[in-house]
């Protein structure tokens, strides 16, 4: 008896299980497309973040970590892009019945909003929606080992802010590089050599070198395997090296005996080392190493990163006007690390539709007009000169002819900042500088632009295309 009754009771509970999976499935396979990439996103997040808390040094593990992690970004990149497409295309509808130099914005009605919510969704959205919704699936399924081999990485002395975008106090999608980094920092030579590694940290101005390393340097793997760190610039490269314990800067140091002692040396230069200041330098090593780290964001993880700057602690989907003109914004800003910061500054200080859409208008206008001037992007990161329109009412736009960075402890800043020019605060007159943005996060860089503002010059662009055709 009691053997039929707990075979009765292991097929009612096999058949239970399997009805509510079947249900579970009917109810997904019911749901809506972005509802279903929304769902999926979440749960490569919680592997992404759990895996941003622990030490892996497995290169295998990181490349997948990697992988995770653009889905995840590409997954909201085009869930938001699809989501906030209607509003997207009501603003150009509006646009083409306005006239052509005007700024005037369209009222904003919700009721209208939801509708078109509903009725615009472009063939080509819901492709691409469902295109990254089965690539997530596919990464999802061949993550249990992943997650598996997760279970035994130690986790980080400090783990990091799982809101680290909203409070700015962590450095952002840099994680993978750090990771590079550290194992590399680990990895001690063969007894007996004197060869010493090398690693070039290479990219554009300002895109992130400094802080990655300065979180590097902060690593309690690295500060427990190192008992001096000392930066070197290149005005200390020009002075004659004897020791380098006795140069630049140093950033770390403990006791250890001879036997432990390891000094990190780095070495912040623009453009290449010459040989005999290598050898000068270090005299084991010939030359210096030619593959390196670079500095790149893709499209996707930076929209990621602007879209939290921008929004603090409010839900973007409570907000889909507010959302698909933020998405425009972020297109434009040729993925700058600080000029996202300033635009998202001000944006999440004046949090309403009417000043984000002249936001948005402005920085279009700039661009066209930027580009019939000098044939190059308002803010691209390899012109000296950058154009932005105030957002003051004016005709006036300022110029920015030189933008550089000090450390805030050691240098005097200027008393106005970038935000009060363009918002009509304080009304400079000739040259001057202002503060762009200060770095919250080590080694606190305080961003200096030297503006002067200017009348926007009168275009006839008809006339200029017709006297090219010509």
């Amino acid at each position: 008896m009691e053997i039929i009754f707990s075979a009765f009771l292991g097929e009612f509970a096999h058949r239970s299980i399997a009805f509510i999976i079947k249900k579970l499935s009917e109810e997904a396979a019911s749901l809506p497309s972005d509802e279903h990439l929304r769902r999926k996103l979440l749960r490569v997040r919680i592997i992404v973040e759990e895996a941003e808390g622990r030490q892996i040094r497995n290169q295998a593990m990181l490349e997948q970590l990697k992988v995770l992690r653009a889905g995840m970004y590409r997954g909201h990149y085009v869930l938001d892009s699809f989501r906030y497409q209607a509003y997207q295309d009501d603003d150009k509808d509006d646009d083409h019945g306005a006239v052509s130099h005007s700024f005037a914005l369209s009222k904003f009605n919700p009721a209208k909003r939801i509708q078109l919510c509903g009725e615009r969704r472009s063939k080509g959205g819901e492709k691409e929606l469902n295109q990254v919704l089965r690539y997530l699936e596919v990464i999802i399924s061949d993550v249990s080992e992943f997650v598996m081999l997760l279970n035994g990485c130690p986790p980080l002395y400090r783990r990091p802010y799982n809101t680290y975008m909203v409070l700015e106090k962590c450095m952002f999608g840099r994680h993978d590089e750090i990771e590079h980094i550290i194992d590399f920092l680990m990895q001690k030579g063969l007894p007996g050599t004197e060869d010493l590694g090398v690693l070039p940290i290479v990219g554009p101005a300002k895109a992130g070198k400094s802080t990655l390393i300065e979180h590097v340097c902060n690593d309690e793997r690295v500060r427990t395997a190192f008992s001096q760190v000392v930066f070197l610039t290149e005005a200390d490269l020009d002075e004659r090296l004897t020791n380098i314990r006795d140069c630049g800067t140093i950033k770390h140091q403990k006791q250890a005996s001879y036997q432990d002692e390891r000094v990190l040396v780095i070495v912040k230069v623009n453009g290449d080392i010459h040989e005999d200041i290598l050898s000068s330098l270090y005299s084991a090593a010939k030359g210096c190493a030619t593959n390196g780290r670079r500095i790149i964001l893709s499209q996707e993880a930076y929209w990621y990163f602007f879209k939290a700057l921008a929004f603090g602690s409010v839900n973007p989907e409570e907000e889909p006007k507010l959302a698909s003109i933020a998405i425009e914004i972020a297109m434009g800003l040729s993925g700058s690390f600080i000029s996202g910061n300033i635009v998202a500054n001000m944006l999440r200080a004046n949090f309403n539709a009417k000043f984000w859409s002249m936001a948005l208008a402005c920085a279009k206008e700039v661009s066209q007009r930027y580009c019939f001037i000098f044939g190059a992007h308002p803010i691209s990161p390899l012109q000296n000169r950058k154009i932005v329109r105030r957002l003051n009412g004016s005709n006036d736009y300022c110029l920015v002819f030189n933008d550089y960075q000090v450390v805030s402890a050691q240098n005097e800043a200027p008393l106005i900042t970038f935000q009060e020019v363009l918002l009509g605060i304080v009304e400079p007159h000739g040259k001057f500088d202002v503060v762009a943005w200060k770095s919250p996060i080590p080694p606190h860089y305080t961003y200096i632009f030297s503006c002067e503002i200017q009348k926007a010059p009168k275009l006839d662009v008809q006339k200029h295309i017709s006297k090219h055709h010509n």
